[in-house]
């Protein structure tokens, strides 16, 4: 407290030698010249670029899903004789669910494997008809070779076998058709029978003894009678922004949040991306995403549960040793405000203009700054940078480790200018130390 009450007197008498100083008459008054009045510096924190690691990531929404989950429909129409689960319920593949009112499907087996059990009769005998016209054939032959039996007794011979045999050749097809039909009949019954077709828990379970299956609809009442879901592997499906979405690979590292607990990262990894994106059509501007999987590996301790809304964050790129700074140290400023350097012109050399860009435009170009301490004055520096996180900054031209870089405060580095006087921010406690014992 006294050092800055000191500073405001040593400041006011400053200003007061000055005024006094250039103060003349002119029309009667006073005029004082301000610009001889020295800018005060300005406070800023300082810090050296370091090494360290950085790990870029990207950000989406999604939902939790079970990897694998089964959506229970009929197969065919029926009235629900019983329901033998509800949600919760844990089942087995191959365990009973439902069962639909057998009757029909019973009795069209039965009519199919009646039909076929006199088909198999007429097939005997008509088996036999072929075996007897065949012997009588033959015998009308040897006959006829001896002018025993006329030329026509031999045709009616041949033609009475080959009608015994197209009458067998009809049975025999008959019998394949019904035998196809009975198969048809056979599975009809066993699926009014509908049972698990995986190991799970039981979920969305709404059917009810007395309604009326309907197959082949899903948007239907009664289309979609129950869900199965295997508890013990989750996922995410969310939807990556099209800006993002180049840097996504399968196989990335990546932690998931949930809305319940945000604090706590999950583990988890890329399992794959979309070929074609989706646009949003109640968006008011144009939104592309790509849904893209995050698998849950957490284990069978995993707190994901299905219907959870997470966010998920990709790491997309990683670097182990970057120099780097704050991520607040690295502004923007246009070319034309920043003294024209070899660093300036090597920077814009690396960074040419965009094809199109008007010549007048130039100096309104910005240069990524980073600005520096250098004998009491803040020194613009373009610089090249890299990956970045919520903390740091890559800086691959521009800084070295010698450096020391503005970092803050905010406001301070947001109206900072080339050439402007700093002096470096004292610690608070440092400050109070320094006045201790003063009234």
């Amino acid at each position: 407290m006294r050092r800055t009450l000191l500073s405001m007197l040593g400041l006011a008498v400053l200003v007061a030698g000055l005024a006094a100083a250039n103060l003349g008459r002119e029309g009667g008054g006073y005029e004082l010249d301000w610009q001889l009045i020295p800018t005060p510096p300005r406070e800023v924190e300082l810090a050296s670029p370091e090494h360290a690691e950085i790990i870029e990531t990207i950000t989406a929404a999604g939902t939790v899903e079970p990897v694998e989950e089964a959506e229970i429909a009929p197969q065919i129409v029926g009235r629900v004789v019983a329901v033998h689960v509800e949600d919760g319920d844990r089942v087995a593949e191959g365990d009973l669910l439902i069962q639909l009112d057998p009757t029909e499907a019973q009795a069209r087996l039965d009519s199919a494997e009646a039909r076929i059990d006199r088909l198999r009769a007429l097939i005997l005998d008509a088996e036999e008809d072929v075996d007897k016209a065949t012997r009588d054939f033959s015998r009308t032959e040897q006959l006829s070779r001896r002018n025993v039996a006329t030329n026509t007794e031999l045709l009616d011979s041949q033609s009475t076998l080959a009608k015994a045999r197209a009458v067998l050749g009809g049975v025999r097809n008959e019998l394949l058709e019904s035998e196809a039909m009975r198969r048809m009949n056979l599975q009809e019954l066993q699926y009014t029978e509908i049972r698990a077709p995986i190991d799970g828990v039981v979920a969305d379970c709404e059917v009810e003894v007395g309604e009326v299956a309907i197959a082949g609809t899903t948007n239907l009442p009664g289309a979609l009678l129950m869900t199965i879901l295997d508890p013990t592997l989750m996922q995410v499906r969310a939807d990556v922004d099209e800006t993002d979405v180049p840097l996504v690979r399968a196989g990335q590292p990546a932690r998931i949040y949930l809305q319940a607990d945000l604090l706590t990262a999950l583990p988890g990894e890329v399992g794959r991306v979309a070929p074609r994106g989706k646009a949003d059509a109640e968006a008011v501007a144009a939104v592309v995403t790509f849904e893209t999987i995050i698998r849950d590996r957490g284990g069978a301790d995993s707190p994901l549960k299905p219907g959870m809304t997470a966010t998920v964050e990709i790491e997309v790129r990683r670097t182990d040793d970057a120099l780097s700074v704050p991520i607040q140290a690295v502004v923007q400023r246009r070319r034309k405000d920043l003294p024209d350097s070899p660093a300036l012109r090597a920077w814009l050399d690396r960074h040419p203009p965009a094809p199109g860009e008007a010549v007048g435009e130039m100096g309104s170009r910005y240069v990524t700054t980073a600005f520096v301490a250098d004998s009491g004055k803040a020194r613009a520096r373009p610089v090249d940078v890299g990956l970045s996180d919520e903390r740091r900054v890559e800086i691959r031209e521009g800084l070295t480790e010698d450096d020391l870089v503005i970092v803050g405060p905010f406001r301070t580095l947001d109206e900072l200018k080339d050439g402007d006087p700093i002096t470096e921010a004292k610690a608070e406690a440092e400050g109070e130390a320094g006045t201790g014992g003063s009234p």
